[in-house]
């Protein structure tokens, strides 16, 4: 069944609350329940680039796999990216927009020498990015460290180019949101002894088009002196999403209980630890160190995204006593949630298992659906994977490997909907952050490392990179799409409107919430609406007579409020 409703000439609506905010002339289709969604690709995945912005692995011959060719001069100073290279050593994206204009946030990374959080604009859908903005840097410091010579040791002399600081533990994982008229930026403090422990530090932006991370941020990472925490998530590692519409609002974040499977109330039996039954195959990899953590995604509520009440795990992503070589144990902070039209929830995840002997969860991009949020069914998982790893080939025996006497299995056992493993992301690819381009594709941006681990592959880590996907079920609200770096402007906008007709909007105060493509607030004792197109930048107002009337341009009301 398809509505056409035309929007502009008076039409009335008997259920805006139902439909939002409309557009003229769009068709709405009510899909029957088509039941899960398959992924097609459009495309094939590629590395991004970008112009501008801190130092890249390339620039100066850093991919050779000398720790940091490049990353100073003879004075002393930070060089930056000279023109425009390889999106590394960035991950953790967290893309919102929609189509080619989409506005990014990225984990900075430099192995063990610095991180920061960087903000970088799109207008080709994903596949280029211009630099915008870096804050919270944890040190502006050139390394100095000396780095192992090939006996192992540290007796060479000190080489600018094959350098570090000792870590790279500043604030990560970030996340930005729109919470009741105010924009969030989420980090991860990582030092020793706080992370995953500590609350999540909020930073309240005041962003512009220019500076989507505001000016009010340090340009040094300050974690002794936060100024907002979270209150209510457990050993928060990060949130994952937001829910668009959700009213209180809706978010999901991961809880990682450090070294919970051998310690405290949360210890597993040996015979449900990759430690011990795993021990021989990491002794004959290298010698892997086994990972005890737990993890979970769970779902909460918020008000004010400051204080949280925790509803409980979602259930069918992990399960954290599982030891099988394609076992899901592990899942992780990043991913996007879709608002399907059929009225089903989509995720789109990471997971590892056993065989990756790291709780960060980069094996394989997966992708499930719920009808309720808490309760979840793995559509594309370990072995039909919308991205994976290089392909392993083990012998096993009830999903562990052995030496002899097992049965041959490769993972995945099915080809991944992307295609084939690419160099770039054989070793790790995870935190797919997705945007919608049109009612049936996506465009997934997603992290991947070269090898497991960055010293083994020095040249060739934290890449960003990009596919386009098809969804056989038409798509609504994907991720954030109508937050963007001019949510500011829209609150003050609202604010101003507020403010200047109280006889039309009030009670003052109320939330902005997000329905498709729209930003809007409602208010209950006007019975009013008032709203932004994010399609095309209009501005729209609905009194009590129902009636949707396009007042104009945003940009001119902007001006009008001084909001820009």
């Amino acid at each position: 069944m398809s509505i056409k409703i035309s929007i502009g000439r008076g039409i009335t609506l008997g259920c805006l609350s139902c439909l939002s905010i409309v557009l003229p002339a769009v068709t709405f289709t009510a899909w029957a329940d088509t039941g899960p969604v398959t992924w097609q690709k459009n495309n094939s995945p590629v590395e991004t680039m970008i112009t501008g912005g801190p130092w890249t692995l390339e620039q100066s011959g850093a991919a050779n796999g000398l720790k940091s060719s490049g990353y100073c001069d003879a004075n002393g100073n930070q060089i930056g990216n000279p023109g425009t290279q390889r999106m590394q050593p960035y991950y953790f994206p967290v893309i919102v927009g929609e189509g080619n204009n989409l506005q990014g946030y990225f984990d900075w990374r430099p192995k063990d020498t610095d991180e920061a959080v960087v903000a970088a604009n799109s207008t080709d859908g994903g596949y280029t990015w211009n630099f915008q903005q870096k804050v919270l840097e944890l040190r502006t410091t050139c390394p100095t460290n000396v780095q192992a010579d090939p006996d192992g040791d540290k007796d060479n002399s000190p080489d600018p180019n094959n350098s570090d600081n000792g870590n790279d533990d500043g604030q990560g994982h970030s996340y930005v949101a729109l919470v009741n008229g105010h924009t969030y930026l989420y980090t991860l403090n990582r030092a020793a002894g706080h992370i995953d422990s500590d609350p999540l530090i909020i930073h309240d932006l005041s962003p512009t088009a220019s500076l989507p991370l505001g000016s009010n941020l340090p340009a040094l990472s300050d974690v002794a002196n936060p100024p907002l925490q979270t209150k209510g998530l457990m050993n928060p590692d990060g949130i994952l999403a937001t829910i668009p519409g959700t009213s209180p609002l809706k978010v999901i974040y991961e809880q990682k209980i450090l070294s919970g499977d051998n310690t405290g109330a949360t210890a597993l039996p040996v015979s449900q630890q990759c430690a011990t039954t795993w021990a021989s195959y990491y002794k004959a990899n290298g010698g892997l160190a086994a990972n005890d953590d737990i993890t979970y995604l769970r779902l909460a509520t918020t008000t004010d995204g400051i204080t949280f009440t925790d509803v409980g795990p979602l259930k069918g992503l992990n399960d954290p006593t599982t030891v099988a070589a394609n076992g899901t144990r592990w899942v992780a902070t990043a991913g996007t949630v879709i608002q399907l039209a059929n009225g089903k929830y989509g995720l789109l995840y990471s997971g590892g298992s056993c065989i990756d002997a790291d709780s960060d969860s980069f094996h394989y991009i997966g992708y499930a659906e719920s009808a309720d949020l808490l309760n979840w069914t793995v559509i594309n998982g370990f072995d039909n994977p919308i991205a994976s790893v290089a392909p392993v080939t083990l012998s096993l025996t009830a999903g562990v490997p052995v030496a002899s006497g097992g049965q041959t299995q490769t993972i995945p056992a099915n080809p991944a909907v992307v295609g084939n493993t690419m160099g770039w992301f054989a070793g790790r690819v995870y935190g797919p952050s997705a945007t919608r381009v049109d009612a049936n594709n996506i465009t997934l941006v997603f992290a991947g490392y070269h090898t497991p681990k960055p010293k083994n592959g020095l040249g060739d880590y934290r890449t960003i990179g990009r596919v386009s996907l098809h969804s056989s079920v038409g798509l609504g609200v994907v991720g954030q799409p109508g937050y963007s770096a001019s949510a500011y402007a829209q609150s003050c906008l609202f604010d101003w409107a507020e403010a200047y007709y109280p006889s039309l909007f009030s009670p003052s105060g109320a939330s902005t919430q997000t329905s498709s493509a729209y930003n809007y607030r409602y208010y209950k004792a006007s019975n009013s609406y008032v709203g932004v197109s994010t399609s095309n930048s209009h501005v729209y107002y609905q009194g009590p007579d129902g009636v949707i009337q396009d007042v104009g341009s945003l940009t001119g009301w902007l001006t009008t409020a001084k909001c820009q």
